[in-house]
């Protein structure tokens, strides 16, 4: 006999739920991972690292958790300097090569127009470093740094001369806790499934956990259907 599942009317895995600016980073997978006094101890820390030095990093794979992690530490970050800009850059592979290279030089043009206004000892950061040409950086570093701003960036890799304030990594136990709070209104049999799929899957340090969300999103769209009704 087939199972009965319930209807999911409301997708756990959808954007409203999973974007960097609605999920606290977790520095951990213990159940007092996202409790607020851990997280503001974390990123204290972090604040600290980033005062001693001009030019820090945000390193890690895809999908790993850097934008997530700029997104908690944002609100510490504003209060802590006299001015913050924040741009967030992204690449859009249906984008033709030609397009994509046009707006990796908007992209270098917006930021140093915007660092033109920040005063002496703001913060500029930067989501998605790598995304702006080799002489876009160049020039976006030499600026920040005549003018004495501290610039933070997201990147994959280390870069010469820079600090590298956080590394961003997955492995089983974080990205199953991530999805046990994502899940944690959901049906049992919705859990059940997930679960199962998860132990399943190789999880690694480079596991692209942005992805994996998108996976499981279709999963859950795929049983609504076909009709499965999961029970809570």
């Amino acid at each position: 006999m087939k199972p009965s599942f319930e209807f999911q009317p409301t997708n756990p895995f959808s954007t409203s739920f999973i974007a960097p600016s609605q999920v606290v980073y977790r520095f951990s997978h213990g159940a007092n991972a996202t409790s607020p006094h851990n997280v503001d101890s974390q990123l204290e820390s972090l604040l600290a690292k980033l005062k001693s030095t001009r030019r820090a990093l945000i390193v890690g794979p895809h999908g790993t958790g850097k934008s997530t992690l700029l997104h908690t530490f944002l609100p510490k970050l504003q209060r802590s300097y006299p001015q913050v800009a924040f741009h967030q850059l992204s690449n859009d592979p249906s984008m033709s090569l030609r397009k994509r290279l046009v707006e990796r030089f908007r992209a270098g043009k917006r930021i140093r127009d915007g660092l033109m206004e920040l005063p002496q000892d703001g913060l500029l950061v930067v989501d998605g470093w790598e995304q702006m040409t080799h002489l876009s950086r160049l020039r976006v570093a030499r600026m920040a740094s005549n003018r004495k701003l501290t610039l933070l960036a997201t990147c994959h890799y280390r870069m010469p001369g820079w600090t590298v304030l956080h590394e961003t990594r997955a492995n089983s136990k974080l990205i199953r806790s991530l999805a046990d709070d994502l899940l944690s209104d959901s049906p049992y049999e919705l859990r059940k499934m997930i679960d199962g799929h998860l132990k399943d899957r190789p999880l690694t340090p480079k596991t692209n956990v942005r992805e994996l969300w998108f996976e499981m999103y279709d999963m859950v769209e795929d049983a609504n259907a076909h009709e499965l009704k999961f029970h809570g």
